[in-house]
């Protein structure tokens, strides 16, 4: 899968996949669509993380090796 050449729209996404554990995953999908993200897209950073196209380092994640 090829990275995301939209960086706001990844930074976006980004912030709202990070608040889905607080906010419940149908609060989180609502925003996703509110961005314009797909609901297949949605479904799948919501719910298989690990196949998503590009996830920014932060220190509040743990990356698996």
């Amino acid at each position: 899968m090829e990275r995301r050449n939209d960086y706001k729209q990844a930074l976006l996404i980004e912030a709202v996949i990070h608040e889905a554990d607080a906010l419940g995953r149908s609060t989180a999908a609502r925003r996703l669509a509110e961005i314009g993200v797909p609901l297949e897209v949605a479904v799948r950073v919501l719910t298989r993380p690990v196949e998503r196209r590009q996830q920014f380092d932060s220190p509040f994640m743990k990356r698996e090796s």
